[in-house]
């Protein structure tokens, strides 16, 4: 309901739904998926997460989207902007 409130606000928004399990602060690759509903399973660094919702606020693009993000083990795209810019792009195109 409150995704729905927010979508229908008219206000301009980009939507990061947290996966389903134990988070921890290891940082980790950061994988993210655009979907109507809650499918990903897995966990996510809370560092990974605040870092994806500064990137969103400045790329354009994610305006009006909703992502899912997860974690996977391997170097992350750390605050590198132009690596956020392709994942979000790659999500887009799923």
């Amino acid at each position: 309901m409150g995704e729905d409130f927010v979508r229908n606000s008219g206000l301009p928004y980009t939507i990061i739904r947290l996966t389903d399990g134990p988070y921890t602060s290891y940082d980790l690759n950061t994988l993210l998926k655009a979907t109507a509903g809650d499918k990903l399973v897995g966990e996510v660094s809370r560092l990974v997460v605040a870092e994806a919702c500064i990137q969103a606020l400045d790329i354009d693009f994610t305006q009006g989207q909703i992502y899912e993000i997860n974690s996977v083990p391997g170097d992350g795209p750390g605050s590198d902007t132009e690596k956020w810019k392709e994942i979000f792009k790659a999500a887009q195109l799923q």
